[in-house]
């Protein structure tokens, strides 16, 4: 009787396990949490002794303060399916206006918070009432504003930097974004990663805030009427309206708040680094939306995570602190990973709604086997049912399957190298890179080289009477291409120099003209199933696509 007792007992507990573990993939933050693993693994491939260190992980986590406290308002504002382009402008203004008070006129530090913070409040009701009693869309209503009070902020400031001494702030600006000392110097070391003793004592209150209000906003939005109702509005705001609840004072009151957390990361900002200037908190509405955005709210309103906040920030800053840890830590480079990381926010909104295991196979996996039992029957049969979408789809895959071999490839070789007594790799394609730097080049070649073959397979296929139109060209170029994934072998041997052969040249062609040969019969085989037309007029086009193929890698060749 207690065997089973226990077993039954074990039973339900593994159920709850299973049940709680399906929950947690199937919340929006799970794909975040991924992506936050996965560029956390980056900074320990790139500089573990640099990267594994308290002192680091807290700069990260300082770094990500200001994105998150501003993530938190802005999320609940995003819930209700409205937007707020100011908060990077208020920011600024909120911090330059507890400096004037402060430093220049003397104020009591608790009192011109205090009115900065109320301020900031008034003006996002205003701007909720704009949105709401005018019928105007928050997006052109928030650029608007995002100027004027960029303008006021200069005016306020007089096109100077302002600053507040290290006595004038008090203990209040202090305990808002100032350094906390540890009592003790916490000392360590990271197993196989650090060769000395490591010591840590001291970490800004910012990150204590970012924790506080993370709680503080998660039960709002979750746990309260005022967070349902919210959740409600941008979900269905008919549906809102019949239960008696007004949605504009819901957005109203989220303008507010938005608002209110922008002054107040603004201050904390200014007990941190106690200076302000005319050019502070540019750009950062970007940024802000692109972590709350990263971390699993809804553009179009209704669902938000305020945890995900949290990790859509973290996200951004791992990202500019591997870079700086890896020396390209100039602006250029964070520009270019930020802009990523905002297109890849804004597209994850929609690819959380769509992508799903069985989409991937419809669009790759199940094509390829069919392609590999038998291209005749599935040029015949499969490739005439599939849309345009299906069609790139299978070729973004496709180079996305081929870009984790490369990696593979490359993260074999670094690691093997030095056991066979190789010198230091360094990867190469057509410019010198890491593995980003080679996957954005195969990407590029290889859309290229479909553009190129649907216009050589279009233009033949006309001349010569073929039926079809140019989505069957498509589907032949963009199917025919499945076999580059074998080139990832050459990628790698070539790419770091590798020569097997006598001369680079003659390993390329040995290695790749058996691999353009099969995408030339995978082609053919599709130009006489979808054009129609005869096996000998078909090699035309094929023909005409391995040409134009060729003129292109010569030039390329020669070029490089």
């Amino acid at each position: 009787m207690a065997d089973a007792t226990t077993s039954g007992t074990l039973s339900r507990a593994e159920t709850r396990f299973v049940e709680a573990l399906g929950s947690v993939f199937d919340r929006r933050e799970s794909s975040v949490l991924v992506g936050l693993v996965a560029i956390f693994v980056v900074g320990v491939l790139v500089d573990p002794q640099r990267f594994l260190t308290l002192d680091n992980l807290f700069r990260v986590l300082r770094s990500a303060a200001i994105v998150t406290m501003i993530g938190y308002g802005m999320a609940m504002l995003m819930v209700t399916a409205e937007f707020d382009l100011s908060v990077g402008s208020l920011f600024a203004l909120s911090s330059g206006l507890v400096a004037i008070l402060v430093g220049e006129l003397g104020y009591d530090p608790v009192f011109a918070i205090v009115v900065v913070i109320a301020f900031a409040v008034v003006y996002g009701v205003t701007q909720g009432l704009l949105v709401t009693k005018l019928e105007l869309p928050s997006l052109i209503i928030t650029i608007g504003t995002l100027t004027l009070v960029r303008g006021v902020h200069r005016l306020v400031l007089g096109g100077q930097s302002a600053t507040i001494g290290p006595d004038q702030g008090g203990w209040v600006l202090a305990a808002l974004g100032g350094t906390v000392e540890l009592p003790f110097v916490f000392r360590y070391s990271v197993p196989f990663v650090h060769e000395e003793v490591q010591r840590w004592s001291s970490f800004s209150v910012q990150i204590l805030w970012i924790f506080l209000l993370l709680g503080g906003f998660h039960y709002l939005l979750f746990y309260t009427r005022f967070g349902y109702h919210i959740r409600a509005t941008g979900d269905n705001i008919s549906s809102v309206e019949t239960t008696g609840v007004d949605p504009d004072i819901l957005k109203v009151a989220c303008f507010a708040i938005a608002a209110a957390m922008a002054a107040f990361a603004g201050i904390t900002q200014l007990g941190r680094i106690s200076s302000v200037s005319p050019n502070t908190g540019n750009g950062l509405a970007l940024l802000v939306i692109a972590a709350v955005v990263l971390g699993g709210t809804k553009l179009t309103g209704g669902e938000g995570s305020i945890v995900g906040v949290l990790m859509g920030a973290a996200i951004l800053s791992l990202a500019q602190n591997i870079l700086a840890i890896a020396g390209f830590g100039v602006g250029g480079w964070q520009s270019i990973i930020t802009g990523l990381f905002i297109i890849a926010a804004i597209g994850l909104d929609t690819v959380f709604k769509t992508f799903t295991v069985d989409l991937l196979r419809a669009w790759y996996t199940t094509p390829l086997r069919e392609l590999i039992r038998s291209p005749a029957a599935f040029f015949d049969g499969t490739a005439r049912r599939k849309t345009t979408d299906d069609v790139l789809a299978f070729l973004v895959v496709t180079v996305a399957v081929t870009s984790v071999l490369l990696w593979l490839g490359m993260t074999a070789l670094h690691a093997v190298g030095p056991l066979l007594g190789l010198p230091p790799l360094s990867f190469r394609l057509f410019a010198a890179g890491d593995w980003t730097v080679a996957t954005i080049q195969l990407y590029l070649l290889v859309v290229f080289l479909a553009m190129l073959g649907f216009v050589a397979v279009e233009v033949l296929r006309r001349r010569l009477g073929g039926t079809g139109d140019y989505e069957d060209s498509l589907a032949v170029v963009c199917y025919g291409l499945a076999p580059v994934v074998l080139l990832f072998v050459p990628q790698v041997s070539l790419g770091f120099g590798i020569v097997t052969l006598v001369d680079p040249a003659i390993t390329a062609l040995v290695v790749v003209v058996p691999v353009v040969a099969l995408v030339g019969w995978v082609m053919h085989t599709g130009v006489v199933a979808l054009h129609d037309l005869p096996p000998r007029e078909a090699l035309v086009p094929v023909a005409g696509t391995l040409l134009a193929w060729t003129a292109a890698g010569l030039w390329v060749a020669v070029g490089v």
